[in-house]
């Protein structure tokens, strides 16, 4: 082969191994790093709210956690809580992402929630059941409410809402715009005598 064909050859496939080089080297988009608005971050939380005589008022377990010290709210992800407020009343209480903040006590939970109720003293009586989307409340006030529909179910009864408020140390709900499916029993005939 020629000498000239040969270096025509290498000089275009430097040319492309360059024009290759020069495309692959950059990086879309670019790289910024910059500080984030999150204090501290941690994954598998078990924790434990006790209130002023030093007695647990809630357990709560979610998958992660982060803190942001702007806005100084704890927001979590797989969100399990059980809430003894009273006495009277435990509750149990499932979301996918929750924030709350640990000065003032509010509460925001979304992504789906759902609100178990079940009376401490008297094992008998079903327990409550209301799921919704969004469930806002004060931990500190113990009151919960939802502005957006719901559906709550006790036993073989259930009904949906379109919102809802709860005392949640007194066992007391609210709710509005109620809708009721009744199906009755079938009709059965038979002869007095």
């Amino acid at each position: 082969m020629n000498t000239r064909v040969l270096i025509i050859l290498a000089l275009i496939i430097a040319a492309l191994a360059g024009w290759f080089f020069t495309k692959q080297g950059d990086i879309e988009p670019p790289v910024s790093i910059a500080p984030t608005d999150v204090d501290y971050e941690a994954t598998d939380i078990q924790a434990v709210q006790t209130n002023e005589q030093g007695e647990t008022e809630y357990e709560l377990n979610a998958e992660s956690l982060t803190h942001n010290p702007v806005t100084n709210q704890d927001e979590m992800s797989g969100v399990t809580m059980n809430w003894e407020p009273s006495d009277e009343q435990r509750y149990r209480i499932q979301a996918g992402t929750a924030t709350i903040n640990q000065q003032t006590g509010e509460l925001q939970l979304s992504g789906g929630f759902t609100l178990i109720s079940e009376d401490k003293a008297d094992s008998n009586i079903a327990p409550i059941q209301v799921s919704g989307q969004i469930l806002k409340g004060n931990t500190k006030s113990r009151q919960v409410y939802s502005d957006k529909p719901v559906k709550v179910v006790q036993g073989m009864n259930s009904f949906d809402a379109s919102s809802m408020k709860a005392n949640l140390e007194t066992g007391e709900y609210e709710f509005g715009q109620v809708a009721v499916s009744f199906m009755p029993p079938e009709r059965q005939d038979q002869a007095l005598f």
